[in-house]
């Protein structure tokens, strides 16, 4: 039995983990996704009574398969309502992260409960099927209410409003489609369950990765010499897809804890860009000003990390990464050939005569 709680705790919290690590810029907040898994909690108790007092006056089937689908729905995503006027909460991306953590919070309550029911000749399975289903789909619910909010949140007039009736109707449509083909009790039903479970996944990474593309070109547009950022700089951030492999050659010269500064530095650059233009975009002035008070303060963070760095590494970061038509690595290939072999010189001798070309 504790194993089978264990799992039913564990694999929703995985699933989380892996929808957070999608976040490329790590523009969303750590204590609003902990804010969220509170609330998931207090949902959890909310839907617990407010399903036990529903049940008094409709029968068993209509409660799992319509009302307590709808009670779920909204009060996992009260949270997210409260956050989406919050500067923590920069777009989309954010919204699908904020939304998963409120709904595993839920599901881990869920299945805990539905496992220690089931008693331990069950619990196991059912751990695992929950838990690959259920605490699946409870995430992508709540996720697409948050990327609905977050998508129309620099909207103006009935648009805002509006959003959070779609993503209400997104995310009851799945969470009814999924109780009422669990509720079929068919031979195939654990394999569609999982299989509903996993789709709901797949689209709220979809959305991510959708939203991740348009927030590089955000910074594209936002990062440069007038925040402090070089071009150069600023080239680095635009492949943080790539920001394990390009600041490998850092480490190997500079050691892993100046590559940990130079890549904290990178991501302040990039959660600068990103709130520069949420300030731009907000038509709310509070908001906008609380946004220009957070801009500001990562201007300080990112100007006293440029100074731990130091001098010397900040102008080898700055020359890791050629122009845009230049492979970094086919520039690294051309150095190592154009060095003279009885030289007795360094690569990285080599490329810091160069730093002073390449800015």
């Amino acid at each position: 039995m504790v194993l089978a709680i264990a799992i039913a705790v564990a694999v929703p919290l995985v699933f989380l983990y892996l929808v957070r690590w999608l976040d490329l810029y790590a523009s969303g907040s750590f204590k609003a996704v902990l804010l969220c898994l509170g609330w998931g909690v207090v949902a959890f108790v909310g839907a617990y009574f407010a399903n036990t007092f529903a049940l008094g006056f409709v029968g068993f089937t209509l409660l799992a398969t319509l009302v307590a689908p709808i009670n779920e729905e909204i009060l996992k995503s009260l949270a997210l309502v409260y956050l989406v006027r919050r500067p923590s909460f920069t777009y989309f991306v954010d919204g699908a992260i904020y939304g998963f953590a409120s709904g595993t919070a839920f599901a881990v309550l869920e299945a805990i409960l539905y496992v220690a029911r089931s008693g331990a000749d069950e619990g196991m399975g059912l751990s695992l099927a929950r838990g690959f289903s259920t605490s699946l789909m409870h995430g992508s619910s709540s996720a697409l209410v948050g990327i609905a909010l977050g998508r129309m949140r620099f909207a103006r007039g009935i648009s805002r409003p509006a959003s959070l009736a779609v993503g209400w109707a997104a995310a009851m449509a799945l969470h009814i489609s999924f109780n009422n083909v669990v509720n079929a009790q068919g031979g195939l039903t654990v394999i569609f369950a999982v299989l509903l479970g996993l789709g709901g996944l797949a689209l709220v990474a979809g959305f991510i990765f959708w939203g991740l593309k348009e927030e590089g070109r955000w910074l594209k547009e936002t990062l440069g010499v007038a925040v402090g950022v070089s071009s150069r700089e600023s080239a680095v951030v635009q492949r943080m897809a790539d920001l394990d492999l390009l600041l490998e050659p850092v480490e190997q010269r500079f050691g892993p804890a100046k590559r940990k500064q130079v890549e904290s530095f990178v991501r302040l650059q990039a959660q600068l860009g990103l709130k520069r233009k949420a300030q731009e975009m907000t038509p709310d002035p509070k908001l906008r000003e609380q946004l220009a008070s957070q801009v500001a303060g990562l201007r300080d963070e990112m100007d006293a990390l440029r100074r731990a760095v130091g001098v010397y590494c900040m102008s080898y970061v700055r020359s890791i990464l050629p122009p845009e038509t230049e492979p970094l690595w086919g520039r690294l290939g051309q150095t190592i050939e154009a060095r003279e072999p009885t030289s007795g010189r360094s690569l990285w001798g080599a490329l810091g005569d160069k730093m002073g070309d390449s800015e």
